[in-house]
Order: structure tokens, then C-alpha cells, then sequence
């Protein structure tokens, strides 16, 4: 299965077109409607991924069972608030001696991201242990607005000793 990397569906950037700088190490992803396919990064250790991480104390978290697929099997895509994991491999021995066999597995999983997550830091890891992460961040919420207009005036009361 052939992966697309970290570019958009058309691979240039069309005009006005704005880019998201990423904060986590692995991906770019664009504007929102756009088709992107996140890289899935080899861990070395299963301790790449323990609490104290900054990107493991992530807000949103997949995890999925992909033992026996190395990254190059496997495809990971967001499309909008959708995410899409995919893999196929394929295994075959054609020894006369013990016998031939011939070894077909895949992959399918699809889910609706969270409307808040931050696309642009979404992260996609496989461990040694056959364990597919995928982490995301939520956006920062927007500060609150000021109301509009002068604002309401109290009315002030005189203290209870005065006359």
C-alpha cells in the first residue's frame, strides 16, 4: 500500500490557501476540509508513549491492534472530522519441502473526530508491540468576547449612616 505522506489531496497549495505550522513532531495538516494523511512514525520502546509525554497527555486518543504491520502497510487519513486507518499486508512461502502458504491480513477502522480537536497537532505512532496510537489536542478555546455597547452602569447607593 503506497502512503502520500504529509501533503494535501491536490499537492500544491492553492492561493489564500493557509498552512498550519505543526506543534507536535509529525504533521502539517491544512485547511479543514481537507483530505490529509498523517505519517505513522516506528517507536523504538513501548515508553515513547507513558503519561508525561507532552504528546501523550493528549486529549483525544485511538489506539488499535495492528500487530504485524510495519508503518509502510498501514494509511491513516483525516477527511474533515473523519479519521480512516487502513492496512494490508501480505505474506507468501512457496517452499516444496514444508509446503507453501500465503498470508493475507487488513485493516479497517473509521470514526468521527471531536469538532475541537486541533488537526494540525495530531500524531500517529506504532509500537514495537504492534499498537497504533493515534493522539490529538484540542483547540485552545477563543477568549470571551466583550459585550457590545457601554456597559451597564450600577446604581450606587448611599451607606446607611448618611443622611
Amino acid at each position: 500500500m503506497q502512503r502520500v505522506g504529509g501533503s494535501h489531496s491536490t499537492g500544491q497549495q492553492e492561493p489564500g490557501e493557509n498552512r498550519v505550522a505543526p506543534r507536535c513532531p509529525s504533521v502539517a495538516l491544512t485547511e479543514r476540509d481537507q483530505v490529509t494523511t498523517l505519517p505513522v512514525r516506528l517507536l523504538k520502546n513501548d515508553l515513547g508513549l507513558v503519561p508525561g509525554n507532552s504528546c501523550v497527555d493528549a486529549s483525544f486518543q485511538m489506539k488499535m491492534d495492528a500487530q504485524g504491520f510495519a508503518p509502510e502497510d498501514l494509511m491513516v487519513r483525516v477527511d474533515g472530522q473523519n479519521l480512516t486507518v487502513t492496512g494490508q499486508r501480505q505474506q507468501e512461502s512457496n517452499d516444496r519441502a514444508k509446503g507453501g502458504y500465503r498470508i493475507e491480513q487488513t485493516v479497517h477502522r473509521q470514526m468521527q473526530l471531536p469538532p475541537n480537536l486541533d488537526l494540525a497537532a495530531m500524531t500517529c505512532s506504532l509500537t514495537p508491540s504492534g499498537h497504533l496510537w493515534v493522539l490529538g489536542q484540542n483547540r485552545p478555546l477563543p477568549p470571551p468576547e466583550a459585550p457590545k455597547g457601554q456597559a451597564p452602569r450600577l446604581k450606587s447607593r448611599g451607606h446607611k449612616g448618611s443622611k
